[in-house]
């Protein structure tokens, strides 16, 4: 099952496992992490219930792969259920495990879950250091983020490329502009790192996000590793369309649009950018640019978690069973929207909901 995995097939390894009984941990494992390696998280996650309900007891691995796939889904509220079977099978004292809830409770926005699991750690590595500066930095908690990172220097963890990107993303997060260049400067003066195109990222978005879309325009074009990088300049393309500097908004989707026509993304911003200005004629131009290549949006997707259960839903899917009584219920709420002091009640004949 493993090797069948690792080869990407995974329906050959689905099929060995429905043929062999299942009352080892270790089959549930290769599964269960297997999903997980290959992006199936809700299938990993139906697959640990399931694992449950055939009373076969979870270990440490088990443990380490579910928390990776809550944390990818946001799936908080299952996470918790982990760290209570965690504290039950007294795990608590596995790093690796408990490494996995750390990050769990960052990556679906339960910080202070996660600095609590954070100080009761008796050991830190760098992983669990960075894993919390992120933690921090993602949710807007710079400045906390900024003393945990001197706490780690002081501690005398050395810091490394991943802990310096965390910590300019922090920066990014919370507009902390001048520390951000600090800390991108003592990366490459102080520590000799040389940074790389995700530090570059970084700089570039925290300078866009305050508006010093020259300056970051000319840290790009003088340096040669960075000067055609799609990704940087989609970037500072994206902080120009929110600071409606349509010049060098304009000249940053020229070179794009060169480099990538099929692109649908820079088109939909441009003319974004170009609605935003009031600019009409630009903006159909654009449309119709799109119309001629035959571009259009991928539906975005976004899944939120009810009762313990992950549902997906997509842009203009159409399959959802009570779709019509959703639409209702959205025109409804649209439609006060503008009065926050009226009352909204909205009878159905599947369920009422009430909102005041």
């Amino acid at each position: 099952m493993d090797l069948y995995f690792k080869c990407g097939r995974v329906g050959l390894a689905e099929n060995i496992f429905k043929s062999i009984p299942k009352s080892e941990v270790v089959y549930w494992n290769v599964m269960i992490s297997g999903y997980v390696a290959e992006g199936k998280l809700f299938e990993a996650l139906a697959l640990f219930s399931e694992m449950r309900k055939s009373y076969v007891e979870p270990d440490a691995i088990t443990c380490t792969s579910v928390l990776v796939a809550c944390s990818q889904l946001a799936a908080l509220e299952q996470g918790k259920e982990i760290h209570n079977l965690i504290m039950e099978k007294k795990l608590d004292n596995n790093e690796v495990v408990m490494g996995a809830l750390l990050d769990m409770y960052a990556k679906c926005g339960a910080v202070d879950e996660a600095f609590i699991v954070f100080k009761c750690l008796p050991e830190r590595d760098l992983v669990l250091w960075t894993s919390m500066i992120t933690a921090y930095g993602s949710h807007g908690q710079g400045y906390e983020a900024l003393e945990l990172f001197t706490e780690m220097l002081q501690s005398d963890v050395k810091p490394d490329r991943v802990s310096f990107l965390a910590i300019l993303s922090a920066c990014g997060h919370s507009g902390l502009v001048d520390e951000g260049c600090y800390y991108f400067s003592q990366m490459m003066n102080v520590y000799g790192i040389k940074p790389g195109v995700e530090h570059y990222s970084c700089l570039i978005d925290l300078l866009g996000r305050t508006g010093r879309l020259h300056e970051a325009y000319k840290i790009l074009q003088r340096n040669p590793e960075t000067r055609d990088d799609v990704g940087l300049l989609s970037t500072l393309f994206s902080a120009c369309r929110l600071h409606r500097n349509i010049d060098l908004g304009v000249e940053i989707a020229k070179i794009l649009i060169d480099k990538d026509p099929d692109d649908s993304s820079t088109y939909i911003l441009l003319s974004n950018m170009y609605a935003s200005a009031h600019k009409w004629d630009e903006v159909r131009k654009v449309r119709s640019k799109m119309k001629e290549l035959g571009l259009k949006k991928n539906p975005g997707c976004s899944w939120i978690e009810i009762n313990q259960k992950i549902l997906p839903f997509f842009v203009e899917d159409n399959s959802h069973l009570h779709l019509e009584l959703v639409n209702k219920c959205l025109s409804y709420l649209t439609g006060h929207m503008d009065d926050e002091s009226k009352p909204f009640i909205y009878h159905s004949n599947v369920e009422t909901l009430r909102f005041c």
